[in-house]
């Protein structure tokens, strides 16, 4: 202790020499945590940057899919544009024709209001028709071939008189069907 006594400036050197010792451990630290910090964020983007990468590297395939999806949604449903009464109008004049083809004789028919459901434009079409048994299937066999599809929501079918033997049963169909459209 003597000699720190006689000399001060070795206890200010040791003084400075531990105030630097400890800037740097604190320096060093502050460097640690902001590593730690970088490393456990890099763990949580990268994930997210991969899947991005992905979706960025599938660019051709996607739109080959949202080309194929297109294709597939055009047999279910009308496309966006137009009017929803015209889709209504060439609906119901198609199912007539159809009728008309399977000698059917069509007693009424009539487009309903459109409701929207689930991303499209619901658009009601009441028929009533008259013929015999087999031209009612040909009817309905036409009508399931149809794109985009007419759905079915309703069939009513009675028969009209008694039948005499041998002789063909009159049917009365009573259909409910529906077409959509895709909203835009």
């Amino acid at each position: 202790m003597s000699l720190l006594a006689r000399r001060p400036e070795r206890l200010w050197l040791l003084l400075w020499g531990a105030l630097l010792l400890a800037a740097l451990a604190g320096a060093a630290s502050y460097a640690w945590a902001k590593h730690r910090w970088a490393v456990n964020r890099l763990a949580d983007i990268e994930p997210r940057y991969a899947r991005l990468a992905g979706l960025r590297d599938a660019g051709p395939q996607i739109d080959a899919l949202q080309r194929d999806l297109a294709g597939n949604l055009a047999q279910f449903a009308y496309p966006a544009d137009g009017d929803t009464a015209q889709v209504g109008n060439a609906a119901l004049q198609r199912v007539r024709e159809l009728a008309t083809a399977a000698q059917l004789r069509v007693s009424s028919s009539q487009v309903l209001a459109p409701r929207d459901v689930e991303g499209f434009q619901r658009i009601g079409l009441n028929l009533v028709v008259e013929g015999d048994w087999g031209q009612v299937l040909q009817f309905l066999q036409a009508l399931a071939r149809q794109r985009p599809m007419i759905h079915g929501e309703r069939i009513q079918l009675t028969s009209r008189g008694s039948p005499a033997a041998g002789a063909p049963q009159v049917m009365v169909g009573n259909f409910g069907f529906y077409v959509l459209k895709a909203r835009p």
